[in-house]
């Protein structure tokens, strides 16, 4: 098996999937074969249109970040889309572990035109989201950093408001 067999996403399965595999101790390849954790039809919020303008899921999953809250609860926010918005979404492991099942949120986690989030804590230990938004200016597709503040200190991630040093 070469590494061009394990790409494989929302483009040939028409259902993006987060899944997790095992990596060898030197991280040049995988042992074993892969696991799915859920699927992008698995969140009611991302959506789109098909061809003949009617609802139906969303197929793209993308950006995955795992996180714990200071309950020691297992997140995961992702990005989809809700029709033709970037959005930010979180799910939470019913288990504990990698191996969830995964419980989505009926809501995204962040406001619209937001995606591709990540969670750090500043020198201070201040919780921060980065993530970023989309602008298109004279025909150019430019990503835009964004800084959140982020409560972790319950059973959930809730995003707050934006953050400027």
């Amino acid at each position: 098996m070469n590494m061009f067999d394990l790409l494989y996403e929302w483009l040939q399965n028409w259902n993006g999937t987060i899944e997790k595999i095992e990596l060898k101790p030197d991280l040049s390849g995988t042992i074993g074969t892969g696991k799915v954790l859920f699927r992008a039809s698995d969140a009611l919020w991302s959506r789109e249109k098909d061809e003949n303008g009617n609802d139906r899921p969303n197929k793209v999953t993308d950006g995955p970040y795992l996180f714990r809250t200071k309950t020691g609860r297992l997140g995961m926010i992702w990005t989809s889309w809700v029709y033709d918005v970037y959005t930010q979404g979180v799910a939470y492991s019913q288990s504990g572990t990698l191996d969830g099942p995964w419980i989505q949120e009926k809501q995204p986690v962040t406001p619209p035109d937001y995606g591709h989030g990540m969670l750090f804590s500043t020198f201070d230990d201040k919780p921060l989201m980065c993530i970023h938004s989309h602008k298109n200016i004279n025909g150019r597709y430019l990503r835009i950093p964004h800084l959140f503040e982020v409560d972790l200190s319950g059973d959930k991630l809730i995003v707050g408001k934006p953050y400027t040093p």
